[in-house]
C-alpha cells in the first residue's frame, strides 16, 4: 500500500519525499515534461529562425506558448470539476498525440511554421494547468507539514531540466532535426500519461464538481481577496513577472553590446539564473517547514529586482555573472515560496482554482515584455533593465506595506 508520512523531520523531508511512490511518480512527471519544455523551446526557434529569418517571427511563436497561461483561473476551475489524476492523465494522452502528429510532419517534410505555431499553443495550454493539477497533487500528497519542501524539491528539478533542456535540444536538433525532437517529445508525453494513469491519488473529483465554471472562477478571486496571505502573494506575483524578469529579453543585448561578450559566454550568462534558482530552491527544500514563508517570499522578490538591477548596472562580466546567480537564487526562493503559500492558505477544497488564480497572474505579468521592450527603445537595454526593477523594488515595498503579514510570517 502506498502511503506519504507527513511526520518525517525537515532535514529529512526531501528524501522522505522521493521515497515515497506517489510523490515520486508525480515528481518524474514533472522531471519529464519540464525537460522536454525548455529542449522544445530552444529546437523550435533554431527551426523558426533558419526558416523565416525573422527574429519577430521567433518572438511571437515563443509568445504563444505564454499566451495560454492567461486561461490559468479557467484551468483551474475545471480542474476542480473534475478527478485531477485522470485530467492531467488526458493531458499528457493529447500533449503525446499531438507531438506524434508533428513529428510525422517534420519526418516528412510536410511541417510549416503554422504547425509549429499550433505546436506552441498546445503546449502552452498544457502548462497552463501545470499548477492547477500536477503541482496541486504534488501538494495533497506531500501534506501541509512536507509542502514547503515539496514544493522546493519541484522547482530544484525544474531548475536542473532548465538546463538540460536546452543542452539535450541543441545536439538533437543537429543530429537529427525538428522529428526527433518532437519524437522525443511524444516519447515523453507518453511516459508521463503512463506514469499518471497509475496513480492512486486524485480519482476523485472536488467538492466544486457541481457548480458552473465562471461561478468557480469568480469565487476564486473572491476567496483570494479574503485571504490577506493569499492576495499579497499574488500581488507580489504580478509584480516580479512584470517588472522583474523580463530581463532575461535583454540579455542577449547586454552580453553583446556592453559586456562584449562571445556567444557560448551569453550562453552561460542566460544558465546562470538556473544555477542560482538551484541552490535556492535546494536551500529551502533542505529548511522545509521552519522557515518564515512570507519572509523568504519578500526576500526572494528582492533578490530577483536587486541581481536584476545589479545585471543592468554593470559593465563588467564577472560582476554581471555574480548578479544573476544572485537573482537566480532569489527565483528559487520566490518560486517555491509562492506555490506553498497559496496551497497552504487556500481552502482544502479550492485549492485547484487559486493555483489556476496564479497561473493567470503569472500570465499577465508576461506583458512587462512589452513594457521592457519599450523602455529599451527609449533608454537602451541597460537602463531599460534599471528602471523597470527600480519600479519593481518599490512597488514590492508597497505589496509589503498593504499586506504586512507577509512579513509577520506568512507562515
Amino acid at each position: 500500500m502506498e502511503t506519504s508520512s507527513n511526520t518525517t523531520s525537515a532535514r529529512h523531508q526531501p528524501i522522505s519525499l522521493l521515497v515515497d511512490p506517489v510523490f515520486r511518480r508525480i515528481w518524474l512527471i514533472g522531471a519529464l515534461i519540464g525537460t522536454m519544455r525548455w529542449l522544445d523551446m530552444l529546437v523550435v526557434g533554431i527551426w523558426v529562425f533558419d526558416v523565416t529569418r525573422s527574429a519577430f517571427t521567433v518572438a511571437v511563436v515563443t509568445l504563444l506558448r505564454l499566451v495560454p497561461m492567461l486561461a490559468g483561473v479557467f484551468a483551474g476551475a475545471l480542474a476542480e470539476r473534475l478527478a485531477l489524476q485522470r485530467f492531467l492523465t488526458v493531458a499528457l494522452a493529447l500533449m503525446t498525440l499531438g507531438y506524434l502528429l508533428l513529428a510525422g510532419l517534420a519526418a516528412t517534410g510536410a511541417i510549416e511554421v503554422w504547425h509549429v505555431a499550433i505546436g506552441s499553443v498546445l503546449a502552452g495550454l498544457y502548462w497552463a494547468t501545470e499548477m492547477s493539477v500536477r503541482r496541486t497533487l504534488a501538494g495533497e500528497v506531500a501534506g501541509a507539514p512536507r509542502m514547503a519542501a515539496a514544493m522546493a524539491l519541484d522547482w530544484a528539478t525544474f531548475s536542473i531540466t532548465r538546463t538540460i533542456g536546452p543542452l539535450v535540444g541543441g545536439g538533437l536538433y543537429v543530429a537529427i532535426g525538428l522529428a526527433g525532437s518532437y519524437l522525443l517529445g511524444a516519447l515523453l508525453f507518453g511516459i508521463g500519461a503512463g506514469l499518471a494513469a497509475t496513480l492512486s491519488v486524485g480519482r476523485a473529483a472536488r467538492a466544486g464538481r457541481q457548480g458552473r465554471v465562471a461561478t468557480i472562477i469568480l469565487e476564486g478571486f473572491r476567496t483570494a481577496r479574503l485571504l490577506p496571505v493569499v492576495m499579497g502573494t499574488l500581488a507580489v506575483s504580478i509584480v516580479l513577472n512584470f517588472f522583474g524578469f523580463p530581463y532575461t529579453s535583454m540579455v542577449p543585448v547586454i552580453g553583446k553590446d556592453v559586456l562584449l561578450a562571445s556567444p557560448i559566454a551569453v550562453g552561460l550568462l542566460s544558465s546562470a539564473e538556473g544555477i542560482g534558482a538551484l541552490f535556492g530552491s535546494l536551500l529551502l527544500a533542505w529548511l522545509g517547514r521552519s522557515v518564515w514563508l512570507g519572509r523568504c517570499l519578500l526576500a526572494g522578490s528582492a533578490m530577483v529586482l536587486i541581481g536584476a538591477f545589479g545585471f543592468g548596472a554593470s559593465a563588467n562580466y564577472l560582476l554581471s555573472l555574480a548578479a544573476l546567480i544572485l537573482l537566480g537564487c532569489g527565483t528559487g526562493i520566490f518560486a517555491t515560496t509562492q506555490s506553498t503559500l497559496i496551497l497552504t492558505h487556500a481552502p482544502a477544497d479550492q485549492q485547484s482554482r487559486m493555483m489556476g488564480v496564479l497561473t493567470t497572474c503569472i500570465g499577465l505579468g508576461q506583458l512587462g515584455h512589452l513594457h521592457i521592450g519599450l523602455l529599451a527603445g527609449w533608454l537602451g537595454a541597460p537602463g531599460a533593465v534599471l528602471l523597470s526593477t527600480a519600479e519593481g523594488l518599490l512597488l514590492l515595498g508597497l505589496c509589503l506595506w498593504r499586506w504586512p503579514v507577509l512579513w509577520r510570517g506568512g507562515a
